[in-house]
């Protein structure tokens, strides 16, 4: 196989001789199962995974990219099928607890696979990975009836997840948002605003998508003090866990953004008919806390994400050195019935 993305002498290097992440079975009872036949077996999954299914579909999601009608978004054709491989190979969540749908994976160990996975193909890397970070907002914030009712429908890619922050008249100044929520007596709150550059924000993978925003409650604090968080679902669920009525969340844009076509980058309308509701995650006007647990995860993933892309490069480039026929050997340059070499040799 081709070393298309990441080289594997490389990942196995830093696991095994660098960090040695076996050990990690030996002084940690959460990880007992990971000894170093199964995290090879792992890494080799991931890799195959990679190169036979992420990366065959990136230029094809690229160059189809996402289209808007009537307020529904339809993904590039291939991400369907890949979401749903991707899911039953439980790669969206593995550091996660079993008990949530996730495989107890250590963290060093889903690292190297995704570094395969974002370098095959990291606009679809988006859905999962916005998904997990959305996640963890749950379970860290989240009360139980919140947890029983998202968490494992998204580790395990049942529902996806994203982040509303960004506004049209509040980008980095996140506390001069201007999206409300208005209390409703029992427990859940009416939600009207507008959101824009959403990842992930409107498709047609899952059944449901999970919307964390910041709002702000009447009567609260101006600034990012006043700001609270609130779990908006794209539509609300039944008393028996399924998708029932839709909630007011209506996408009325998508960017195009360079090289990531295949992911839907949306502008949200929340309430556009005052039928928009959510409950609050976290504490009243501690939102923006609670939110830079995702938002810090989130920057973490965008450098590993140039991490990722910057080694494919690389192996592409490496690739096309080896192969591409350039001219005669510096050695044999003098000599007229020299072959023609590879850029290798003939720099």
């Amino acid at each position: 196989m081709a070393q298309v993305i990441s080289d594997r002498r490389d990942i196995e290097f830093v696991l095994h001789e660098q960090l040695e992440a076996e050990n990690l079975s030996k002084i940690h009872e959460d990880f007992a199962d990971f000894n170093k036949k199964t995290i090879d077996l792992v890494i080799s999954e991931a890799r195959n995974f990679a190169v036979k299914e992420l990366l065959p579909s990136s230029k094809e999601g690229d160059e189809q990219g996402c289209t808007l009608e009537n307020g529904k978004v339809t993904t590039p054709e291939s991400f369907k099928r890949l979401f749903d491989l991707f899911n039953e190979g439980e790669w969206l969540a593995p550091t996660e607890s079993p008990e949530w749908g996730g495989q107890g994976m250590p963290k060093t160990v889903a690292s190297a696979a995704a570094e395969y996975f974002n370098g095959a193909n990291y606009p679809f890397m988006m859905y999962p990975g916005l998904t997990q970070g959305a996640g963890h907002l749950v379970e860290h914030f989240g009360t139980q009836e919140q947890k029983d009712i998202y968490l494992k429908n998204m580790y395990t890619g049942k529902w996806t997840g994203t982040m509303l922050l960004t506004e049209p008249g509040a980008g980095s100044d996140v506390g001069a948002l201007t999206t409300k929520a208005v209390p409703n007596g029992d427990g859940t709150y009416t939600i009207t605003g507008e959101k824009i550059f959403i990842s992930g924000g409107e498709h047609d993978l899952t059944e449901n998508i999970i919307h964390p925003v910041l709002a702000r409650i009447e009567g609260a604090p101006e600034g990012t003090k006043g700001i609270s968080l609130f779990l908006v679902p794209k539509f609300r669920v039944n008393e028996d866990g399924t998708p029932g009525e839709f909630n007011d969340v209506i996408c009325t844009g998508i960017e195009h953004k360079m090289g990531i076509h295949g992911n839907s980058t949306c502008s949200l309308s929340l309430g556009s008919k005052d039928n928009c509701i959510g409950t609050l995650l976290g504490e009243e006007n501690k939102g923006m806390k609670a939110m830079f647990l995702m938002m810090n995860s989130a920057r973490l993933l965008v450098g590993f994400q140039g991490f990722a892309c910057a080694t494919t490069a690389y192996m592409y480039a490496l690739d096309y050195a080896r192969n591409r026929i350039q001219g005669k050997d510096l050695l044999e340059f003098m000599n007229p019935d020299a072959k023609s070499v590879s850029i290798f040799r003939h720099p």
